[in-house]
């Protein structure tokens, strides 16, 4: 278990140096409401930076985030909803699988798995999210984003409780590029890649980027194949 005053501390001063990304114009979750969400502590050796993502369980041993989300060293944080609280499961994430066509220049197929190096132990606190059942599967239109990032454009760190709002999407159907679209300020912007667009109570999209007018997310029904086959291999 980490020294969550630290942790809370840095969580709190420290500048995001991956894709910007936070919850904008929400509100704060009902604790542990969310129990999918997970905060990823990620630390690169070169150069020597700590950096947070957020991503959702899929499996006991499986989370879904951002590929852009990647680091020489994460930490699995679950069931938090308070940083400052010590009442969260930390795991260390074995292995990273980047989709094979994922591009950082323009952040194409920005979706990775993480393989947990033990099973996570569910409670009601803990719990995994289920996937939309077929590929190409419309998104609903009205979702959900949660998220531990900026609240404002003007602070520096993360909000040290769970946020999340909702967003109304452009269109139910997802691009050639595999991505919906939410137009607007409200919604996520800096510190929360990663994070779940959650549908009638299924993960359909993963936060991936995006600026003040226009947040984009993966449309994990077109991954549903590269998804089982990582998992199961």
């Amino acid at each position: 278990m980490v020294n969550t005053l630290n942790l809370g501390t840095l969580f709190l001063v420290l500048i995001r140096q991956v894709e910007p990304m936070y919850i904008y114009g929400g509100k704060e979750a009902i604790p542990h409401s969310r129990p999918y969400m997970v905060l990823l502590n990620m630390t690169s050796v070169n150069p020597n930076k700590t950096t947070y993502c957020d991503g959702f369980l899929v499996r006991e041993d499986f989370v879904i985030t951002a590929a852009h989300c990647t680091a020489s060293f994460t930490k699995a944080m679950l069931g938090v909803h308070n940083v400052f609280k010590k009442d969260f499961q930390e795991i260390r994430v074995k292995k990273e699988f980047p989709h094979p066509k994922y591009t950082n220049c323009c952040l194409q197929n920005d979706i990775m798995l993480l393989k947990l190096e033990k099973n996570a132990s569910f409670s009601n606190n803990v719990r995994s999210i289920d996937l939309p059942h077929t590929a190409n599967e419309k998104v609903p239109k009205n979702c959900l984003v949660s998220g531990w990032g900026k609240i404002s454009n003007i602070t520096a760190g993360g909000s040290p409780v769970l946020r999340e709002v909702n967003v109304t999407l452009k269109s139910q159907s997802c691009s050639k590029s595999h991505e919906v679209l939410s137009l607007g300020p409200n919604g996520p912007l800096l510190g929360d890649s990663g994070s779940p667009l959650v549908c009638n109570g299924l993960a359909y999209g993963v936060v991936s980027g995006g600026d003040w007018n226009n947040k984009f997310y993966m449309c994990l029904s077109d991954y549903l194949d590269w998804i089982t086959e990582t998992m199961m291999n």
